[in-house]
């Protein structure tokens, strides 16, 4: 995952409400813009920090590679003298609550800013009028979701969720473009979405939710203890590799506010799930459920240490 900084200037609200970033190719004057070309280098996943009026206002997920693309028409005479030729890179936006204003944090944030094509001026942290989106490191990136956090948990939780549904998207087209037989593909898809043979495979060595004890299977999903976007084709279709979960127990497991212990115990991530947990009538941490078969212990290590009190974070 890569951070960048974006600085909308006179196109926030059109891309923001558009769900992308947009830049011409080059200047007026013909001549060539790093922080144009930088358009080009973003990936599905990297995370975009929107920056409009002094403000870090909204957070974003690239959900595709660029693409060439005209000056957007909600542009209108905005930006008149640019070139209307560019580069279109779709994000998923999450606005926050709270805006984040860089100079009140410039002490901790000013060192950690590139020292060519800023986003913000590291003496005194106004805009950078030259930069439109500058690459920003992994501390810096990590740093403004810290300052984030405390005020707007459920806009990084939700931009968090789009960055693992955008790593399975590009796991599933890679699949789609493999070579495997269509009865393969197809298999491997309907995994993610606990489907098809995964589910069967699942079913066998799970025979009820852990946390509701509902054994009616038309009320189970079938989720993947290791996610299926890291997963081997192998792990994706081994049903030692999930469990049958109620949906609502379904997501707090999948997005790590709970785990299990080997010998079945539930572990819970923080105060915050727990008040979930009691609030839904569901076992907390004071309750063991069945112990694990030993290929149920290796894929439980790789949640507990991946996943567990990490996957509503942008880790």
């Amino acid at each position: 995952m890569n951070y960048w900084w974006v600085n909308h200037k006179q196109t926030y609200r059109q891309e923001v409400q558009g769900g992308y970033i947009w830049s011409p190719k080059a200047k007026a004057n013909g001549q060539a813009n790093e922080t144009y070309l930088t358009l080009t280098r973003v990936q599905p996943g990297d995370v975009v920090v929107s920056y409009a009026d002094g403000q870090i206002k909204a957070l974003g997920v690239a959900t595709a590679p660029h693409r060439e693309e005209s000056k957007p028409e909600a542009f209108g005479a905005t930006g008149d003298v640019w070139d209307s030729q560019g580069w279109l890179v779709p994000v998923e936006w999450a606005l926050l609550r709270k805006p984040l204003r860089p100079k009140d944090h410039l002490g901790a944030i000013g060192p950690l800013l590139p020292s060519k094509h800023s986003p913000i001026r590291r003496e005194t942290g106004d805009g950078n009028q030259g930069c439109y989106l500058a690459s920003i490191s992994q501390n810096l990136g990590q740093l403004l979701l810290r300052l984030i956090s405390p005020s707007d948990s459920a806009a990084l939780e939700a931009l968090a969720l789009q960055a693992a549904q955008t790593s399975e998207d590009i796991a599933e087209a890679q699949i789609a473009t493999s070579g495997g037989s269509p009865t393969e593909v197809g298999q491997l898809v309907r995994a993610r979405r606990g489907q098809g043979r995964f589910r069967l495979n699942v079913l066998a060595v799970e025979k009820r939710c852990r946390l509701t004890g509902v054994e009616l299977e038309p009320f189970l999903i079938a989720s993947h203890i290791k996610p299926w976007a890291v997963a081997s084709d192998e792990e994706r279709l081994d049903g030692n590799n999930g469990l049958v979960l109620a949906p609502h127990a379904d997501l707090l497991f999948d997005r790590g506010w709970i785990s299990f212990a080997d010998d079945g115990s539930i572990l819970v991530a923080n105060e915050e799930a727990a008040a979930v947990l009691a609030s839904w009538a569901l076992p907390g941490s004071d309750v063991a459920t069945a112990p694990f078969n030993a290929k149920q212990r290796e894929y439980l290590a790789f949640h507990r240490l991946n996943v567990f009190g990490k996957g509503f974070r942008l880790d």
